[in-house]
């Protein structure tokens, strides 16, 4: 398996107790921490949010090689291109539009002499690129990860190793799926304030243990540090076991670092970014296990 029991074991012992201290520290933390002009929480709020996206992009990639490669009925092929490609460049737009949103939010508080990390947080795309734009971008960015995925991957896979990219592919939309879902319906489920809405007097803090329904805010638990998360998941497209791992660790840290950032930003608390970290470290396990059992039963067919 790509995940060691002992890194499993490790990582999620730590998370567990960082979100137990976090029940009664989380405030004097921020207090400590938060830096709304911090540059290291302003490059990962804007740049950070791509993993998700990529490793949709990846997977659509995979899924409609290994299906014009395997598959005869030429309507079928087209029909399942077409749907992928659409879903796959929506998703994409998402990313440029919030991505530049974010870019210009910093450009302009620079410029008006605020925090350049303000206003950013709850992750407004707004309309900073015109659709067509968007759109045009986001289909070059398709267009040059498809050339590099099938000129310098795809095409020089084997049958056996596509096959087995093939079902890691339909398990990361699960990951992708459960992971966004969850994340994205209990942030509207808890309704904590964030750390730099405090300042507020209509604001009030509630440690993550408190769900407060739908109140318009959205700390608990961080989207962004989630999103960085899914880095890992690009472990398990690698051949080699060992390239795996390597990838793996990159993903996690990464995925701390992003963490960090939320809460040197002011926009998470800790417990905030931590319950994103078990959510995702768990469903990173879950797939893990389930690669690893139908690689096994594939080597053995």
């Amino acid at each position: 398996m790509t995940i060691s029991k002992k890194l499993s074991t490790t990582v999620l012992s730590i998370l567990l107790l960082i979100i137990v201290i976090s029940t009664f520290l989380d405030q004097p933390i921020s207090n400590l921490l938060m830096d709304q002009n911090s540059l290291f929480g302003t490059i990962f709020q804007n740049y950070g949010l791509f993993p998700p996206t990529l490793v949709l992009i990846i997977t659509m990639i995979i899924l409609n090689y290994y299906i014009f490669t395997t598959f005869e009925n030429k309507f079928t092929k087209l029909i399942i291109l077409l749907i992928s490609s659409v879903f796959t460049i929506i998703k994409t737009n998402a990313l440029v539009s919030e991505t530049v949103q974010y870019i210009l939010s910093t450009s302009n508080n620079i410029k008006h002499h605020k925090p350049m990390g303000m206003a950013n947080n709850e992750g407004n795309a707004g309309h900073a690129l015109s659709l067509g734009l968007s759109f045009l971008i986001s289909l070059i960015i398709l267009v040059v990860i498809t050339f590099i995925c099938y000129y310098f991957w795809l095409k020089n896979t084997n049958t056996e190793e596509l096959n087995r990219l093939f079902k890691v592919s339909l398990i990361s939309f699960m990951v992708l799926f459960v992971g966004l879902e969850l994340v994205g319906n209990m942030k509207e489920l808890w309704g904590r304030v964030r750390p730099y809405e405090l300042t507020d007097k209509a604001s009030h803090f509630t440690n993550w243990l408190t769900i407060n329904g739908n109140t318009g805010h959205s700390s608990f638990p961080s989207g962004h540090t989630g999103n960085g998360a899914f880095l890992m998941f690009l472990a398990f497209y690698f051949k080699k076991l060992s390239s795996r791992k390597i990838m793996f660790i990159i993903g996690l840290i990464y995925s701390v670092l992003m963490a960090l950032s939320r809460i040197r930003i002011g926009a998470h608390f800790t417990s905030d970014v931590t319950m994103s970290l078990i959510i995702m470290f768990s469903l990173m396990l879950i797939g893990d296990y389930l690669i690893n059992k139908i690689t096994t039963n594939q080597n053995k067919q």
